[in-house]
């Protein structure tokens, strides 16, 4: 019996049976048959043996540290390629793809709607990808615990905040990081639509950083058993709240990825998601609504918002393939391959 591509992983990753999945279901075609499927959410593209594995930064060596910093590096001293305004290396490159999106016939259709996760999902995987088969890095990629931290009320306490990693809070009236391996580094897209000269900059809130990030932040979201809610909490209080009051160039909608910490930060989010997804699979791993247009930043279009769908294509200005929000929703489903410690 054909099952499709997501009720088919869905039911075998629960332990499922045919006749327990909702009759909406079959509407999802694909060619795919259940015994592409094994228990579990692996494919048989992607099983335990090929996955690798985020780590939290203070989980990886000094070396795997080293490592990560200079191919986050080299990404910044290879040309750029995609040629995009203003990009001057294939780091710019993602901060430009990224400003592109939100700015996309002068609307915002990667935050405050229902792609925002797939879309940063796709969009982390892009970053892998360059790391590992522009700048050969063969680490683990990291992420950061902000949950950890802010209970502790010590919310930049990480080594990454240190002189040999990310560095710290921008210093002097301009704010300007002068610490770290990214230390004085000019940015060229931003702020906003701008496209200027202009420092790495921080400027904390810790107090606001740890109200947005700790346990009873997170615990009020996932309270929410559907996604529609939940994703409108995550969005607004501990994505958008880190962004905030880390300051300068993260609070920055259009052009924060020019802050290094950018991909740490979303790496969070998207375990925090993959954490939530994995808790109830049958209900919540393909779960997916939302408008595709910002509500908040547009006019209703004739016909009506157009809600995200399994089928919504994800795309990145030809930096890598199109994809759909069905490709990226399971982290282990051939098309990603990765979990996170």
């Amino acid at each position: 019996m054909k099952f499709s591509l997501y009720t088919g992983a869905l039911a075998l990753a629960a332990g499922a049976t045919a006749a327990a999945l909702p009759e909406a279901s079959a509407s999802q075609a694909s060619q795919d048959v259940a015994s592409d499927y094994i228990p579990g959410f692996f494919s048989r593209t992607c099983t335990q043996a090929k996955m690798t594995v985020r780590k939290e930064w203070r989980n990886l060596t000094k070396t795997q540290q080293d490592h990560f910093l200079d191919s986050v590096q080299c990404l910044m001293d290879r040309p750029a390629q995609s040629g995009l305004t203003a990009t001057t290396s294939r780091f710019s490159d993602l901060q430009a793809l990224h400003r592109g999106m939100t700015n996309t016939a002068s609307a915002d259709i990667i935050h405050h709607v229902g792609q925002f996760l797939p879309w940063h999902r796709y969009y982390m995987h892009i970053y892998e990808t360059l790391l590992r088969e522009e700048c050969d890095y063969t680490g683990p990629i990291p992420w950061w615990n902000e949950q950890q931290d802010a209970d502790s009320g010590h919310m930049w306490q990480s080594s990454m905040w240190g002189a040999d990693a990310f560095g710290g809070n921008g210093t002097g009236a301009d704010l300007c990081v002068r610490d770290g391996r990214f230390a004085n580094l000019t940015l060229h897209i931003g702020p906003g639509d701008e496209d200027t000269d202009y420092c790495l900059r921080r400027a904390w809130d810790t107090e606001q950083a740890v109200a947005n990030a700790n346990s009873t932040a997170l615990d009020a979201c996932n309270a929410y058993t559907t996604f529609s809610p939940w994703w409108n909490c995550i969005s607004n209080i501990p994505h958008k709240g880190v962004h905030t009051y880390i300051g300068g160039v993260m609070a920055d909608i259009k052009s924060s990825p020019g802050d290094p910490v950018f991909f740490m930060h979303h790496m969070y989010i998207d375990r925090v998601w993959w954490l939530w997804q994995r808790q109830d699979p049958i209900n919540r791993l393909y779960d997916i609504s939302g408008p595709t247009l910002n509500q908040t930043a547009n006019v209703e279009p004739a016909g009506g918002w157009q809600n995200a769908t399994l089928h919504y294509e994800l795309s990145s200005f030809d930096i890598m393939a199109n994809t759909t929000i069905g490709e990226v929703m399971n982290t282990q489903g051939g098309y990603l391959c990765y979990g996170y410690d």
